[in-house]
């Protein structure tokens, strides 16, 4: 397996966590629940689990890619930030034209 694939796959994983829909609903609320566990450490109060999860693995996805491949692209770390807005700020607008399908 190659080096950088670890990383690459906590990024997507962390933006699977971190993404809403177009109802504003966390995907990673959606995960949570599926697997019986209650988002929020206290109700739905308290800490949110997936934001947590998700934004450790978006911190040790880019600082592992960046690390292992910025001596071969200098700009990966801008790419890498713009990449993860844009799948942050389109998902919604796709899962609504999905849904509407």
């Amino acid at each position: 397996m190659k080096k950088g694939i670890p990383y690459f796959l906590m990024i997507l994983a962390a933006l699977v966590l971190l993404v809403q829909n177009h109802q504003d609903v966390s995907v990673g609320d959606m995960i949570f629940s599926s697997l019986g566990l209650d988002p929020w450490t206290g109700g739905s109060t308290g800490y949110h689990l997936p934001v947590i999860a998700g934004l450790a693995l978006l911190v040790a996805g880019i600082f592992g890619t960046v690390r292992l491949y910025r001596a071969k692209y200098p700009r990966i770390l801008s790419w890498i930030l713009l990449a993860c807005m844009v799948v942050i700020y389109t998902f919604p607008l796709v899962t609504r034209l999905i849904g509407s399908l």
